[in-house]
């Protein structure tokens, strides 16, 4: 198996747990209600407690999503994710 598509299971089920639910094609987690959306790349550089804590925060960003990625996305890939999330 390809560690790239292997989701860490301690940490997801963090996200499995808070109620975001995997999406397969774009390798995230995704809590629609909170607009937040996590990569499995974020999930394997950070800390459990890290990740716990980005789940708890409840930052004002306007209203807008919250991607928890290693690096932020370029604003069209920003944009086609809300797109496909919402």
């Amino acid at each position: 198996m390809n560690v790239a598509f292997r989701k860490p299971s301690a940490k997801s089920n963090l996200l499995d747990d808070a109620g975001y639910l995997y999406n397969f094609d774009r390798r995230l987690y995704v809590d629609r209600q909170e607009k937040k959306a996590f990569s499995l790349q974020f999930l394997e550089n950070h800390s459990e407690a890290g990740i716990e804590q980005c789940i708890k925060d409840s930052e004002a960003n306007g209203g807008g999503w919250h991607f928890f990625f290693n690096e932020p996305p370029s604003n069209s890939v920003a944009e086609q994710l809300v797109d496909l999330l919402e």
